[in-house]
């Protein structure tokens, strides 16, 4: 009992019955069990809520289906001066829900003719999800890889550094090669970081414009960067570096840093990678 007492915590306020001795939930006061009671009691704005979703869904893919139609006519030059374009605009304005559809329509368009495949309905509309930085689950066999795929080459052609986070160096490695034309077609370079390259290896990797990479791998080096910044992690501090040849390394001194920066980020098997291993 004394090592309970050191942690303040009085006999009264213990659980009973559970495994370890821990303090028990205390009993919700009047007003929480109140909001808990009506919550449970006015399902009708969720089902309001839902099929103003699915109206805003079917508006979405309506557009991107216009633009499907536009784009098979264009020549690959025609597709990618256009992507290139709808780039620099969201890089300036952000991303505008019906141009981001014509985006997506062109990248599916040239999907086709590298990979032949063409996105489904439900991967067009998880990747106007995950560029609204929200989670999405999808079924085993829905096509995750390609469904992310689509908001990273959009964001990649916006001039940000995107990174394609998973759980392993093989789902890193796998994914990068499978989506790899795709990429290229619209002149963007793909890096794959996983275990056991060097520091230079790994800087040539984060260079390009789409990471692909474990959780473990981009936090560590994260840490490592900043430790290696020290009191020079500031914006201004950086840019006085690079203007000097400092930061991200020269022949001499060796990089300092390996990234170039966070910007954009998707996390594949995010439950793995935010709960099971809390990374």
């Amino acid at each position: 009992m004394s090592d309970v007492a050191a942690l303040g915590v009085r006999a009264a306020e213990l659980a009973h019955g559970r495994p370890y001795v821990e303090r028990g939930d205390p009993e919700l006061p009047w007003h929480d069990r109140l909001a808990i009671g009506l919550w449970s009691r006015v399902p009708a704005p969720i089902r309001i809520f839902s099929a103003g979703r699915a109206r805003a869904g079917r508006s979405y893919l309506s557009w991107v289906h216009q633009a499907a139609d536009e784009a098979a006519g264009l020549g690959d030059d025609d597709l990618r001066r256009q992507a290139q374009a709808l780039g620099r605009r969201f890089h300036r304005e952000g991303f505008d829900p019906k141009a981001c559809a014509h985006l997506f329509a062109l990248i599916g368009e040239a999907a086709h003719r590298v990979l032949d495949k063409r996105p489904y309905d439900s991967q067009y509309l998880a990747a106007w999800s995950l560029l609204q930085g929200t989670l999405v689950e999808m079924a085993t066999g829905e096509g995750k890889t390609f469904a992310a795929a689509l908001p990273a080459c959009a964001v990649a052609l916006s001039k940000l550094s995107v990174h394609v986070i998973t759980v392993n160096d093989y789902l890193a490695a796998r994914d990068a090669q499978e989506m790899g034309p795709l990429y290229r077609f619209f002149g963007l370079e793909v890096g794959v970081v996983v275990q056991g390259l060097a520091r230079q290896q790994r800087q040539a990797q984060y260079a390009r414009q789409i990471t692909y990479c474990t959780n473990k791998e981009l936090a560590f080096d994260y840490l490592r960067d900043r430790t290696a910044l020290g009191d020079r992690a500031s914006q201004m501090h950086m840019a006085l570096d690079r203007v000097q040849g400092r930061g991200r390394g020269t022949a001499a001194s060796g990089p300092a840093v390996v990234m170039r920066g966070l910007a954009f980020c998707i996390v594949d098997e995010a439950d793995s990678v935010f709960i099971d291993e809390a990374r």
